[in-house]
């Protein structure tokens, strides 16, 4: 497993932090994530930034979808572990990427190998799988 490349003081970069980066790149969401209801529950502010990407890709905006996925593999060995789960979990194991796609040939090799995972883990759970 790859080292987590951390700040200068060797900490992860807070959830706090994490989203203060995301609204400032992506200020159009700002409103949604920073929303009274979502405020310290990370997953569902990182659930914006997914409904958000998800959105650039149905539209095809290459360019969005690209600064989404920059934004998200720069964070991903930086953050603490709570911020780094949701963007496993509720970012890239709910994005809706259709198979040898562009989208799909713009994910990184690391988020590609954590789709792949999570895609086998759903598989071979029983809780998960379709009756």
């Amino acid at each position: 497993m790859a080292k987590k490349k951390l700040s200068p003081i060797n900490q992860p970069k807070s959830n706090e932090s994490f989203i203060m980066d995301l609204t400032t790149v992506f200020p159009d969401i700002r409103e949604e994530v920073l929303d009274e209801d979502y405020l310290g529950l990370v997953s569902l502010q990182i659930g914006c930034f997914r409904r958000f990407t998800q959105r650039a890709i149905d539209r095809n905006d290459l360019i969005t979808v690209k600064k989404c996925f920059d934004f998200a593999d720069e964070n991903m060995d930086i953050v603490e572990f709570a911020v780094e789960n949701s963007l496993v979990i509720s970012y890239l194991g709910k994005l809706n990427i259709l198979e040898n796609s562009t989208v799909e040939k713009m994910l990184s090799t690391k988020f590609k190998d954590l789709r792949a995972a999570l895609a086998s883990y759903y598989e071979s759970s029983p809780k998960y799988k379709k009756q």
